[in-house]
């Protein structure tokens, strides 16, 4: 009965009694919460002694059929959650004091890039974050935002429907979470500008650039019409306006019409403009950090776009100072002072490392995520709170089931002791023989190399100094009952080692590519599978290519 109980994040107190107490389930905890976490009903009461929501504070007393709280509902009733979660049928005697020091505790999901999450699927997303006390979650969509007024954009690759959207935001602002859109309106917009119909307000030649004509005043009142209404559409009080990687910007149409290079102005007054329309309806913009401080430019082009720091209108946004490097604490610490020198309020953006992969690469991600977030907890005064990021680059090929874990290890490391892993295993119950394959297919030799692997030809991957690890870890892996997404990865690193030691065939990758869209359509919609489903066909197709040159 003295199992050790785990609270995520740490809290500020936490004292275990000797006593363990029968719980059956509560008569009165909130009705939501407890049809969304299967929380029985029993004879157990919660006592609120005070309320203070928003807070980030939560006091909790637990004895005998009773839990005395005060503070944050958010905090205190997670953590009660939490706890029946790990403790199943008994409670023991406990005090905890909560203080969480960030108010901004963000999750940042590309929905965009060829993976839409079912409405299910982000209402589990939204229930882990829940439970692990975040506050807002951030849905990159870029063309996938369900706009009235254009019906055509995104709707081929499986854009939301308004009432899709507003049972998210809903379902959302039930568990205090508040769902935002973080939109593209200057860069990254090649799959609006693509389409014929606005063809016409690509700054470069080829709209595939992704880039707006933000000189063009009919290209820029389209998309502040996009922002109207997704505006119109946003409960929170924040709403992400993009702004970032836009270099093509003032080298295009606008070049050729103004005759020089303007390409940092027109980004001020583009984002100036779109910054004031956020404001006049009552909410706060959110702004990528790189562009304004060049600081991901050649040497040659970041002196002039660093000059956009002194323009005083990004004081009117909360800029998000991206960096996803396993770089060591005083590089982040200067990262963050780069905007905290200016006055300008920021959160801190690290990422997860699952972009281009099949798999996160969870030692690069691991590293960025503590020492970023603690630059951040030492800089707190100018740092609001962290939006930590998963992307999905080339496809979204890496499930968002894998994700999870890395979601908890951020909420630790931001608000707790960084000690993630056993809470972990504590809070999903998960055997630790599995988390210790799940952490090592994580291992920058394995995730990494997945992909490439499986889809470069033989000749230029069969030398690879990966190998070695691949065999030892599928030694241990071969060994265990792994749940299906698992059981994926361990097969693809099957795969690959047949492939390089000249044994795999075409059927192996053709039972890779329909254990893959299972897994694709479980948790999101059909669009965008049958560009990733194609490289699986692609790769066995070279393997009958090899076979038949081979041979001769």
């Amino acid at each position: 009965m003295s199992a050790k109980v785990v609270i995520v994040p740490e809290p500020r107190v936490k004292e275990v009694g000797d006593k363990y107490f029968k719980f059956d389930g509560f008569a009165n905890f909130p009705e939501f919460l407890a049809k969304e976490f299967n929380v029985p009903t029993g004879s157990w009461k919660i006592v609120v002694e005070g309320t203070e929501k928003g807070s980030g504070k939560a006091v909790i007393r637990i004895s005998d059929g009773i839990i005395k709280v005060s503070g944050d509902p958010k905090i205190y009733n997670a953590t009660i959650l939490q706890l029946i979660t790990q403790c199943k049928n008994t409670l023991p005697q406990m005090y905890i004091e909560e203080e969480l020091k960030f108010k901004f505790r963000g999750f940042h999901l590309d929905v965009a890039r060829g993976g839409v999450p079912k409405v299910e699927t982000l209402k589990a997303i939204l229930r882990w974050l829940y439970l692990l006390k975040y506050n807002y979650f951030a849905l990159y969509l870029e063309d996938l935002f369900p706009w009235d007024k254009y019906p055509d954009i995104g709707v081929r690759r499986g854009r939301y429907t308004t009432s899709e959207w507003r049972e998210v935001v809903e379902y959302g602002a039930k568990l205090g979470i508040e769902v935002f859109p973080s939109l593209e309106l200057a860069g990254h917009m090649e799959n609006i500008l693509t389409l014929p119909r606005y063809m016409k307000y690509s700054e470069w030649h080829r709209p595939s650039e992704g880039c707006l004509d933000v000189s063009d005043e009919e290209a820029r009142s389209f998309v502040e019409n996009l922002l109207i209404e997704a505006l119109e559409k946003t409960d929170s009080k924040y709403i992400h306006i993009g702004g970032d990687e836009t270099w093509a910007l003032g080298r295009g149409k606008s070049l050729d019409k103004l005759g020089k290079f303007e390409g940092p102005r027109l980004y001020a007054e583009h984002h100036s403009r779109l910054i004031q329309i956020v404001k006049s309806h009552g909410k706060t913009p959110l702004l990528w950090g790189d562009m304004i401080s060049g600081m991901y430019l050649r040497e040659t082009e970041r002196a002039k776009w660093g000059e956009l720091l002194e323009n005083p209108i990004w004081r009117e946004a909360i800029i998000a100072n991206w960096d996803y490097s396993a770089n060591d604490v005083e590089y982040f610490k200067k990262k963050i002072s780069l905007f905290k020198e200016k006055g300008y309020i920021q959160v801190v953006c690290p990422g997860f490392s699952n972009w281009n992969r099949y798999y996160p690469d969870f030692d690069n991600a691991l590293k960025n995520i503590e020492n970023f977030l603690k630059a951040a907890r030492e800089e707190r005064e100018s740092v609001l709170g962290f939006l930590v990021t998963a992307w999905g680059d080339d496809g979204e090929e890496c499930l968002f089931s894998f994700l999870y874990p890395l979601i908890l290890a951020t909420m630790e490391y931001a608000e707790g002791n960084g000690k993630w892993e056993e809470k972990w295993i504590k809070l999903t119950g998960e055997d630790p023989k599995v988390y210790e394959i799940r952490r090592e297919f994580g291992r920058s030799q394995i995730s990494n190399y997945i992909k490439r692997v499986l889809f470069m030809p033989t000749k230029d991957v069969k030398d690879l100094p990966i190998y070695d690890i691949w065999r030892k870890t599928l030694e241990k892996a071969r060994k265990l009952s792994l749940p299906k997404d698992l059981d994926f990865i361990r097969q693809c690193l099957e795969v690959g080692l047949r492939k390089v030691e000249g044994t795999v065939t075409v059927a192996d990758f053709l039972r890779l590519a329909a254990i893959y869209a299972d897994l694709w359509l479980n948790e999101r919609k059909p669009n965008g599978l049958e560009r990733v489903y194609a490289r699986f066909w692609a790769a066995a197709a070279q393997v009958e290519l090899e076979r038949k040159l081979t041979k001769g």
